[in-house]
């Protein structure tokens, strides 16, 4: 039985589909990170935050400081997706950071994470101290 032998060409566009498909996933982690941390029409901020894939969860630590505590509001939207929410209980200016282009007040925190897995809602913890908010998902 005669079997075709794969050519060098087959190999390497082989080899460049499979780079390509990395590059589109590393562009689309870091979709985030090219976007400003603030949105100054809505006075709000994102806050800084970490994923960590424990295995059969999520882990979601998000820095929250000044928050009023009364006001967080986190959940899951559909089944890949936490919002996190919340207002300030002072306002930030961008002039105590020497910025003078544009008087700016910021009043809350608008955080979107999207998960790469499907995740349980219902499942959703939440812990708060010192300003870090600490929130759990487990996977489907």
């Amino acid at each position: 039985m005669f079997r075709r032998r794969r050519s060098i060409f087959e190999s390497f566009s082989d080899l460049l589909e499979e780079l390509r498909e990395e590059v589109e996933r590393l562009s689309s982690m870091l979709e985030d990170y090219e976007s400003p941390m603030w949105d100054a029409s809505e006075c709000c901020l994102t806050p800084l935050a970490t994923v960590r894939d424990l295995g059969d969860e999520y882990e979601v630590t998000v820095d929250l400081p000044l928050v009023d505590e009364g006001t967080i509001n986190v959940y899951v939207e559909g089944n890949d997706t936490l919002k996190v929410e919340a207002k300030m209980r002072e306002k930030v200016k961008f002039e105590r950071w020497g910025t003078v282009q544009r008087f700016t007040e910021f009043a809350s925190y608008r955080k979107v994470i999207r998960f790469p897995e499907p995740v349980e809602p219902t499942s959703l913890r939440i812990t708060l101290k010192r300003g870090i908010l600490v929130a759990k998902v487990r996977k489907l």
